[in-house]
């Protein structure tokens, strides 16, 4: 633990009824669980928690799966991603059709939301779709462009500039490809729809009934994970296992409630004011 944790906030952790949690870099890096993790499930058995993933380059059941591998009880209902959030959102706006950069995972899932996928420059299509896109080319970027400047409105799944790997390597995330867009089409995406946004905290609120003080977020970034609890009023608790130190908190004005080496050591204070019936 960085620093002694205050009553007041020893409080608002006893009364967090859902764990919402972040998973690269929380929990996990690629196929490997973070220290502390198998902890912390142990000790939150009696309580929920939901992952919040911005990852839009795999399908949800993707994730699923890979938690399952790591040992955790995971099912669909404990999985949204940020393009569950940006399917709803495009919904919401009536759109039918979409010109799309993304995976074919991204492909799919909006695929089986009911969306028409188009990939012809020229057709007419309601939006542009941005995805942490791992099988980008030229092309697409050249005809996403196309729309763009030609007023076609666009949205991206997450901000994340980077995806942290092992042994401290990034890959290129969506916000790096919507910065690229941005620079070559002059414009801006209508929305981001995944954290910081407060739309998958709104979807939990909306399906299963949580007050705001009954829910938590756990992650290791800023400006992603830790301004969300921010927005939405929620706990924010940082970990210093993915892309976060301690210099960059104390450099930002984005301040999270509890700062931890990991999350096994949230578990320990989870357990603790168990034993003292906080």
């Amino acid at each position: 633990m960085t620093k002694e944790i205050s009553t007041e906030v020893l409080k608002k952790i006893a009364k967090v009824r859902c764990w919402l949690l972040d998973m690269d870099g929380t929990v996990s890096l690629e196929d490997n669980a973070l220290p502390g993790a198998d902890i912390f499930f142990r000790a939150i058995q009696d309580q929920e928690f939901i992952f919040l993933t911005n990852n839009s380059s795999r399908h949800a059941d993707y994730y699923v799966q890979r938690m399952l591998k790591l040992g955790f009880n995971v099912d669909r209902k404990r999985m949204l991603t940020s393009t569950d959030a940006l399917i709803i959102y495009l919904k919401n706006k009536k759109a039918k059709s979409l010109f799309i950069v993304g995976t074919p995972d991204f492909e799919r899932s909006l695929i089986e939301a009911g969306f028409e996928i188009k990939k012809d420059k020229s057709m007419s299509v309601d939006y542009v779709a941005v995805g942490f896109d791992t099988t980008l080319t030229y092309e697409k970027i050249d005809t996403a462009c196309d729309y763009i400047r030609a007023g076609i409105p666009w949205v991206g799944a997450n901000p994340d500039f980077v995806c942290p790997l092992a042994d401290g390597k990034v890959l290129p995330d969506c916000g790096s490809i919507m910065a690229m867009l941005t620079a070559c089409t002059d414009s801006k995406p209508e929305i981001v729809i995944g954290k910081p946004e407060s739309a998958m905290v709104d979807m939990v609120i909306a399906d299963r009934g949580y007050k705001l003080d009954e829910l938590a977020m756990v992650g290791d970034r800023l400006y992603t994970d830790l301004e969300l609890a921010r927005r939405a009023g929620i706990l924010g608790v940082a970990v210093l296992t993915g892309e976060t130190s301690l210099v960059e908190i104390a450099e930002s004005n984005i301040k999270p409630d509890i700062i931890m080496e990991d999350i096994g050591q949230l578990a320990n204070i989870i357990e603790t004011i168990k034993k003292n019936n906080l």
